[in-house]
């Protein structure tokens, strides 16, 4: 017999209700300039949210600790544990000390 072959179809493309979605893609979505338009600018925005969620996401999660808030969090935990340190108003007083000795000895007398 002369004729064409049928063609070679795999089971999803030969379900009756994968070709009707499809027959209805055509005549309802392509045919429609709005809803083809709108889908199109759609996938568009979708495939640019999945793209730099995915990058800058990934590249911020890597990252994290070169952040400034991180860099806060930490300097905020460093000084609720940081080491007591000594305060030295010892050489204060003893200026303070030694300039009031002066001046009761009369070294800076000149109202006479």
């Amino acid at each position: 017999m002369i004729g064409r072959k049928a063609p070679k179809v795999g089971f999803l493309g030969a379900d009756p209700t994968w070709k009707a979605s499809w027959r209805m893609i055509r005549s309802w979505v392509c045919h429609n300039h709005k809803i083809y338009y709108t889908l199109s600018i759609f996938w568009a925005f979708a495939i640019y949210q999945v793209m730099w969620n995915g990058m800058v996401g990934y590249y911020r999660q890597r990252n994290e600790h070169r952040s400034l808030e991180w860099a806060i969090a930490k300097e905020a935990e460093w000084e609720l544990i940081k080491p007591k340190e000594e305060e030295y108003d010892d050489e204060e007083d003893e200026d303070e000390a030694s300039g009031d000795e002066a001046a009761a000895a009369g070294g800076e007398e000149e109202d006479e």
